[in-house]
């Protein structure tokens, strides 16, 4: 509800709302049995005639008159005081509201005598008369607890979300299972079609886990039966059981594919065996479920909220205050003697100045009409006057309390209750808005002397667009301020009709100073909208403004909020109050009117503007076109965003145009209502279709855009809004949705703007969340700010200390678990640990020192969980980045295109600190070139030969190089979309299996740092020659870069096929507050990149020349060295990498000792020993062949990992010292890290030349391959696009590579203009091209020949004639060039 709305309260009457007529006081006392000098309708609340609605609510409520018991007048029951502000409607006939009192023409002084008489309006039933208390608190003024809130906006949004509560009880075990479900991705069959997974089965009847195969395409409940029908248990109990993970608490739903969890997915990623239990559902511990409790549970919000969101009044300062102020009035009232006036006055000051030196018109009247009371005892005649001030000024008091916390939201308030004027909709409004600027208060006594003179302005905009001219009012002096007050009395009149103003109206007020001869600096600003809950803003309001660097670019509620608060300077605003105004929307037009269907031309012109997806993007004659053609868009043609925010206007009578799109439009992409939930849109009719059609997504997909729609909660118009009740229902259900979204926005909590509206939107959630996952949630924070703690002390450490911090601070972490506390973390609500590895904790050498900690899972069969506590750094970046890729891999898995994309989760938790999660068993590439020392980053070959070393087996090798290949090149198309940079080798991670991924995305969005104004990162992406030279095995392979090149320009068109997702995510972050990612020229980069105009050859042929400028960037190669001199002297060379799995062959080497040496010739010949697994052989060789053997493993391994090979200078001359250093040598190479290489076992049992052969086949002699050329041809509307992709096996004649390039025409050529030509290829017999030729007006079916001439600096090298048939058209073909002219 709107704050500045009043409690609508009826009169006081009969059932029919007829208000009583007024009654003399002769008549009145008849009726009450009273004699004419009993009566005293000060006294007496019965006797106080009713009157019109329409009447100004000025009057005291019944409990503030003597006689009336305040349990007994409706209305005043602390319990029922949510409801009725809720519902005022509900109220209707409950509440008496006094009158104004009549001039007294009794006797002043004379009270009721006879104690036992009795009166009624029932002369039988006659009350009992009121007794000395009842008349001592005439005056008095009684505050009431309000938990859900002071005021009916707040009390409206309790009541909303304690209904959305009721609707999933705690025995709904559908929305209340209390346990962590699995994420849920399905994937495109092809991927999960034949693919197999072990897991590790542990049951409660088994003393040891067993392994079993699974087919991961089948159910989680056939893998059940299949387990059940191993261990011979009745499979008919399968529905009883549930399958739990070991390395988390995370439950697999039992009609779910196992191949669609996440989990597994991740599992089969990597290769491993999957750990799990085998849990009966009854004995499963529902430790976050709700219970009856939670359900009868009321919403107390300012309870949850906490201090720090309500407004901190000492309530018993301002009761006593307000108990000394009607004992003066009551001492005044008894003696009739006016000498306490000046006291009376005192005391209402000091209450004032309790709530801040705020005032109202009536109070100062009041008081300024008491003043006049002389201080001597008072005839009949003064004492009226002086009675009619007191009632004036208690009415005003009261008055001025109810505006107070109707303004401010406290926990407590008046218990008076007022009356609202009569309602009308707002179509009957004839007049113009107004707005009164009354008053300035807690001004700062050096802006009082500064400057002369204030100026404010009041602006009333609509989305960001001014309506009508702002509105100024100038030279309020500081000369007339009143201590920290000006009265400033400022009429502001805008020349609009209030009916013709849009719902989602703003108004914005600027306070400026003036000096003399000076610009006005602006001092403070506010905003406020024109309508709540379908009312217009009405009465006074008040408002605490925000300093200037809080203005925001477009006025939202959510800020208004944030100023409902009295800090700072406070704005007093008067609006009419003479009715409560109703807005009500109009209605949609039929349908049939709306469609027409486009013709081919406009329908691409339409097709075409659309494809520039934001609406930022338009220009103004494109959304022009947009709504001139609305008839014939669809949505096929168009996005439903670009077409309403095309629209010119949106006044009321616009509305039902635009409504008729909006209802008939049928939304069938996630991003649409993502778009629409933008603050491109203020509608809230908008807002709720966007709203219904993300009620049809999945939890997976809520979760991931969960950080947008937080974002999106500041555009909510209310309280109750559709988007903040949908996630709050989607809490209810997902206690994965609860927790990141309690983690999201906590973590907005830290923008000042919108901290009340965020801390309301979290109390709400906290109670829809249920007690035992609100304490779960508590005991994290508890955690988290005791890692933030600890990393903290341990950063700001001096270097040289860090290490005596941390050993100190870390007990702190142990002891937080003592006690067999058990805590989840924040990153996954699955993850539960109960320790921490004391020895194990360590901080990173950076300047930051992040701190690492690693976990200790609570259950015994799961893995240690490390994560990264990181102060000093701002994390919302690199959640964004993070959350982009993950988005970007789920479209490629669901179209059957697997990167094998390594991600982890990242959560900012406060204001630069957050936690991160460690990928395991992964280094820094800056790491493995260091084995090298500072040429390591020059290097070619590091990468092969650490892989070689992490890989035991070929088939290892071979994995962990398609791992690379297409790891790489998702990483090489996300960065390149998302314009990361700062790429330096400790950014970039491997794991051993092959899998690249990147970290640390503080440069987005092409904002390269810069070394005296040179850009450090000046490639579009990292793809190097040393990825290259391992990719094709130095070059042994080169298909495999073609098919590198492939992948990733086919990863690159997929994306751009899902530019609008990508850009919709993107821009509803544009106001969260990242340094790298704040307006629509960052969105545009993102935009640039993505071409979403280009054709799918042309993007082809683009990313392209993008790999091939990457792969020339030697400056890479530079920063990679630069980065290297620097981090080199304070990094510790790792030790030999270890594999976590490994499998081994039975020829696997476990030792080789040289057993003895015997002579033939002039050869030494060592007879060695060759232990492997199924027994040992005998193998004889020479020292010249140890001497082979060992420089090939120089070739395929770290040379600091190998053992020293015996020098010929260290050698003795007799051939037991040679035996002796030998085995020397072999003992430390089969202990060391090439223990069980199957590549070193093949070269000690076959030789170097057949092992080396095992690795990449050679050319048998004589055999010379035949070159070809792949084209992709593709035909539409005659023209002729050719895509020359790729050359294989091009050599020179005298067996050199050539510089390449491919001159192509096409027959027939009668005018000798169809040559076309590539660019050079260097020195490359496979080279890649990916280049578009294209030609027009072409007919295909009249015997089209593609002359295909490859050449190398103008000599001719091969060639071929192509037939052009429709055969051909759409499809990559490689064909076989000859190697002579044609």
């Amino acid at each position: 509800m709107d704050p500045t709305e009043r409690d609508c309260w009826p009169t006081w009457g009969d059932s029919s709302g007829v208000p009583m007529a007024l009654l003399e006081e002769p008549q009145l006392a008849f009726q009450m049995g009273l004699e004419w000098d009993e009566l005293d309708i000060y006294n007496y609340p019965q006797l106080q005639p009713q009157i019109q609605p329409s009447a100004p609510p000025l009057y005291p409520p019944l409990h503030s008159i003597p006689g009336v018991d305040s349990q007994e007048t409706a209305g005043s029951d602390t319990s029922n005081q949510t409801a009725k502000m809720a519902n005022p409607e509900e109220a209707m006939g409950t509440t008496t509201v006094p009158p104004p009192l009549p001039p007294q023409r009794r006797r002043a002084g004379t009270y009721m005598h006879n104690p036992h008489k009795q009166f009624s309006s029932n002369r039988g039933n006659k009350p009992s008369r009121p007794t000395s208390a009842m008349i001592h608190n005439t005056w008095t003024i009684k505050l009431i607890d309000t938990d859900e809130g002071s005021n009916e906006r707040l009390a409206a949004f309790c009541s909303s979300t304690s209904k959305l509560r009721s609707k999933y009880p705690h025995t709904n075990k559908m929305s209340n299972t209390g346990v962590v479900w699995g994420r849920v991705s399905p994937l495109h069959p092809s991927l999960s079609q034949n693919a197999q997974l072990t897991v590790i089965v542990s049951t409660p009847w088994l003393p040891h886990p067993i392994p079993f195969p699974a087919t991961v395409n089948r159910t989680a409940q056939h893998l059940i039966q299949e387990l059940l029908l191993l261990l011979d248990h009745p499979t008919r109990s399968s529905s009883q059981y549930l399958l739990k993970l070991c390395n988390s608490e995370e439950f697999l739903r039992n009609d779910e594919v196992l191949g669609a969890y996440e989990s597994i997915q991740t599992y089969l990623k990597f290769n491993m065996d999957a750990p799990i239990r085998l849990v009966l559902q009854n004995t499963k511990d529902n430790l976050l479920a709700r219970d009856a409790e939670d359900d009868t549970c009321p919403f107390h919000l300012n309870h949850l909220l906490g201090s720090s969101y309500v407004f901190n009044i000492s309530r018993m300062e301002l009761e006593e205050q307000l108990s000394r102020y009607s004992r003066e009035v009551n001492q005044l009232m008894r003696s009739k003697c006016g000498s306490n006036v000046n006291q009376i006055v005192e005391e209402v000051r000091k209450i004032c100045s309790l709530l801040y030196g705020i005032s109202i018109k009536e109070v100062e009247d009041a008081i300024g009409q008491l003043n006049r009371i002389k201080p001597i005892m008072l005839d009949p005649s003064e004492m009226c006057d002086c009675e009619t001030a007191v009632v004036m000024l208690h009415q005003a008091l009261c008055k001025l309390l109810h505006i107070f916390f109707d303004n401010f939201n406290s926990d407590f308030r008046g218990q008076e209750v007022y009356q609202c004027p009569p309602t009308a909709d707002v179509n009957q409004n004839l007049e113009i808005l107004q707005v009164d600027l009354a008053a300035l208060y807690k001004l700062p006594i050096s802006w009082l002397s500064s400057y002369d003179y204030f100026c404010m302005s009041c602006a009333l905009t609509y989305c960001g667009k001014k309506l009508c001219e702002v509105g100024l009012s100038e030279n309020i002096s500081t000369a007339l301020a009143l201590g920290n007050k000006i009265q400033c009395n400022r009429m502001i009149v805008f020349p609009v009709p209030i009916r013709q103003l849009p719902y989602e109206s703003m108004l914005t007020f600027q306070l400026l100073g003036s000096k003399q001869g000076k610009t006005p600096e602006l001092l403070r600003w506010a905003v406020l909208p024109l309508y709540s809950n379908r009312t217009l803003v009405r009465g006074t309001v008040l408002l605490g403004m925000s300093i200037p660097v809080e203005l925001m670019d477009l006025p939202k509620p959510a800020v208004s909020d944030a100023q409902r608060q009295a800090t700072g300077v406070i704005l007093q605003v008067e609006f009419p109050d003479t009715h409560r105004w109703k807005y009500e929307r109009v209605k949609a037009l039929p349908s049939s009117i709306f469609v027409t269907p486009p013709c081919v031309e406009l329908c691409k012109k339409i097709t075409s503007v659309s494809q520039r997806h934001c609406l930022c993007f338009l220009t103004e004659n494109e959304k022009a076109f947009l709504w001139g053609r609305r008839h014939s868009c669809n949505e096929k043609n168009t996005h439903l965003h670009l077409l309403l925010g095309s629209a010119p206007q949106w006044r009321p009578e616009d509305l039902a145009e635009i409504y008729t799109v909006l209802e008939h439009w049928s939304l069938q992409r996630p991003e649409e209502p993502l778009f629409l939930l933008s603050d491109s849109f203020h509608d809230q009719n908008v807002r709720r279709v966007a709203v219904q059609y993300m009620d049809q997504m999945s939890d997976l997909e809520i979760e991931e855009y969960l950080p947008q729609l937080v974002q999106a909660l500041k555009m909510d118009w209310e309280l109750d809004g559709p988007l903040i009740l949908f996630l709050l229902d989607r809490s209810l259900r997902s206690i994965r949705v609860a927790h990141q979204l309690y983690w999201l926005l906590k973590d907005a909590l830290e923008d000042a703007s919108y901290r009340s509206w965020f801390s309301k939107v979290q109390a709400a959630l906290k109670h829809c969340c249920g007690r035992r996952l609100r304490q779960e949630l508590e005991n994290e924070e508890r955690l988290v700010s005791l890692l933030t703690q600890v990393a903290e002390r341990v950063r700001l450490a001096d270097k040289t200390k860090r290490k005596e911090v941390l050993t100190r601070e870390k007990r702190k972490i142990d002891e937080f678990f003592k006690g067999g506390v058990t805590c989840r973390l924040p990153l996954d609500p699955a993850v539960l640990v109960k320790g921490v590895d004391m020895d194990a904790c360590h901080f990173y050498n950076s300047n930051a020192a992040p701190l690492g900690v690693p976990f200790i899972n609570a259950d015994p069969l799961g893995r240690q969980i490390s994560i990264i506590c990181k102060t000093g750094g701002n994390l919302q970046q690199d959640m964004l980045v993070l959350q982009v890729v993950r988005v970007m891999d789920r479209v490629w898995l669901q179209e059957g295109l697997d990167m094998r994309m390594v991600t982890y989760r990242c959560l900012s938790t406060g204001r630069d600190q957050g936690l991160v999660e460690v990928v395991p068993d992964a280094v820094t590439l800056g790491k493995i070139q260091q084995e090298w020392g500072l040429g390591g980053a020059l290097r070619e070959d590091t990468l092969e030969k650490w892989f070689h070393m992490c890989n035991k087996t070929e088939e290892d090798y071979e994995e962990a190089v398609m791992n690379f290949l297409h790891s790489c090149a998702g990483w090489c198309v996300a960065t390149f979309i998302l314009g990361i940079c700062d790429r330096h080798n400790d950014n970039i991670m491997l794991k051993h299996s092959g899998h690249i991924f990147h970290i640390d995305f503080g440069k987005i969005m092409g904002n390269a740092q810069k070394f005296a104004n040179i850009k450090r990162d000046r490639s579009p992406f990292i793809f190097t020659s040393e990825m290259q030279h391992f990719i094709t095995g130095g070059g042994q392979m080169p298909q495999r870069f073609h098919r590198f090149v492939e992948l990733c320009c086919k990863a690159y068109n997929s994306i751009r096929r899902h530019s609008a997702l990508v850009l919709s995510l993107l821009q509803l972050m544009l106001g969260a507050g990242m340094p790298e990612m704040k307006d629509t020229q960052d969105l545009q980069y993102v935009y640039n990149n993505l071409r979403p105009r280009d054709s799918d050859l042309e993007a082809t042929s683009y990313f392209t020349s993008k790999i091939k400028e990457s792969l020339g960037s030697f400056p890479v190669k530079i920063n990679f060295l630069i980065h290297t001199m620097v981090q080199l002297p304070s990094v510790k060379r790792p030790g030999p990498p270890t594999q976590a799995q490994t499998t081994t062959s039975n020829n696997n080497i476990q030792e080789a000792v040289i057993q003895k040496y015997i002579r033939k010739g002039k050869d030494l010949i060592f007879e060695m020993r060759v232990t492997i697994e199924d027994g040992y052989l005998i193998s004889e060789k020479t020292f010249n062949q140890f001497e082979l053997i060992h420089r090939e493993l120089q070739k395929h391994f770290i040379e600091s990992t190998l053992p020293q090979f015996p020098s010929w200078y260290k050698l003795s001359f007799t051939p037991s010292r040679k035996m002796s250093l030998l085995n020397k040598y072999l003992k430390e190479l089969f202990e060391g890290p090439c223990k069980g290489n199957e590549f070193v076992c093949s070269l000690f049992l076959d030789g170097p030349r057949t092992a080396s052969s095992t690795r990449y086949s050679k050319k048998e002699p004589g055999w010379t391959p035949s070159p070809q050329i792949q084209l992709y041809m593709s035909y539409k509307d005659q023209k002729l696009s050719v895509m020359v992709k790729h050359l294989k096996n091009i050599t020179l004649p005298k067996g050199n590579c050539p510089d390449a390039y491919v001159v192509i025409r096409l027959f027939p050529d009668p005018k000798g203009c169809s040559k076309r030509k590539t660019k050079v290829v260097r020195n490359n017999e496979n080279p890649t091209f990916n280049e578009l030729i294209e030609y027009t007006d072409v007919r295909i079916d009249q015997g089209c020949v593609l002359q295909v001439t490859v050449k190398s600096k103008k000599e001719f090298v091969a060639s071929a004639n192509i037939l052009v048939d429709e055969a051909k058209m759409g499809t990559e073909a490689w064909f076989p060039l000859g190697n002579s002219t044609v």
